[in-house]
């Protein structure tokens, strides 16, 4: 799938310019939606500080197993190895936020 992505990024500037696009928005929405959940959590204290906890160790272990899917599935010869690297990074962001979503609604609803 990485190869076919790669390929299809090379094909066109346009089209390595719409996987940039919707990395960045989905970088940006995703850490738009952590701040935001994070400001409705109130003042840091025990209780929040708790549930901080809670989303940054989801996040890391899903770093983690974006790094062994990075390392494992692109090669040395892909062109573009950034925008994937970043992409991955995209989505640990976005599952922390919806993650912190989870645990907002959990909480405080």
């Amino acid at each position: 799938m990485i190869d076919v992505l790669n390929n299809w990024m090379l094909e066109s500037s346009y089209n390595f310019n719409v996987i940039v696009g919707l990395t960045m928005v989905l970088y940006a929405g995703s850490l738009f939606m952590l701040f935001y959940i994070g400001n409705k959590f109130g003042r840091p204290d025990e209780r929040t500080n708790a549930i901080y906890l809670k989303i940054v160790s989801c996040m890391f272990t899903t770093q983690i197993i974006m790094n062994g899917i990075f390392i494992t599935l692109v090669d040395s010869d892909i062109e573009y190895f950034r925008q994937f690297l970043i992409l991955f990074q995209a989505i640990v962001f976005l599952v922390g936020a919806i993650y912190a979503f989870s645990l907002y609604r959990k909480d405080f609803k």
